[in-house]
């Protein structure tokens, strides 16, 4: 039922970021709600979640993503488990790494794509992907909270403890 429910969230997250972001742009850059749910969800429940959420959320992205299909599920898998990582070694609860964390793994999925796709013939403009990295930041400072407290059991079970 919570993968369900996942891959739910995921969808709506998907149809918000095609249908609502582009009109949110900066400079052509807009933020992807998908990737950034995906890596805060990532850092704060393990490993085998970040797989999950990586691979679906990237599948996702890819029905949209015309230059390569699959490259997003990929590279969304690597940098979720990545992010996993992060969390493991980190205090979920202060926003500051969390944040840091999904602009630099942002940018890391830019020049991860950019590199499979030249490795393909084909290009992205790199220079809209790292202002991407830094609105997706800042969208990662105002949800991760919300994250957090949505699925982290552990955050639930301490804030209810009065001692």
């Amino acid at each position: 039922m919570k993968k369900w429910i996942l891959i739910i969230i995921s969808l709506v997250l998907l149809i918000l970021d095609n249908s609502l972001m582009p009109f949110l742009a900066i400079k052509g850059a807009y933020p992807s709600l998908l990737f950034t749910f995906a890596i805060a969800y990532s850092i704060i429940n393990g490993k085998s979640e970040a797989v999950f959420i990586g691979v679906i959320s990237g599948l996702m992205q890819d029905i949209y993503f015309y230059n390569g299909f699959g490259i997003n599920a990929l590279v969304n898998m690597l940098i979720c488990l990545l992010a996993a990582v992060i969390g493991e070694n980190i205090y979920r609860e202060k926003k500051l790494i969390p944040v840091i964390s999904m602009g630099l793994l942002y940018i890391l999925k830019v020049f991860s794509i950019f590199i499979l796709l030249k490795l393909a013939g084909k290009t992205i403009n790199i220079e809209v992907g790292i202002y991407s990295s830094i609105y997706s930041a800042v969208l990662m400072f105002l949800g991760y909270g919300f994250v957090l407290r949505l699925y982290d059991n552990n955050y639930r079970e301490r804030a209810w403890r009065f001692k």
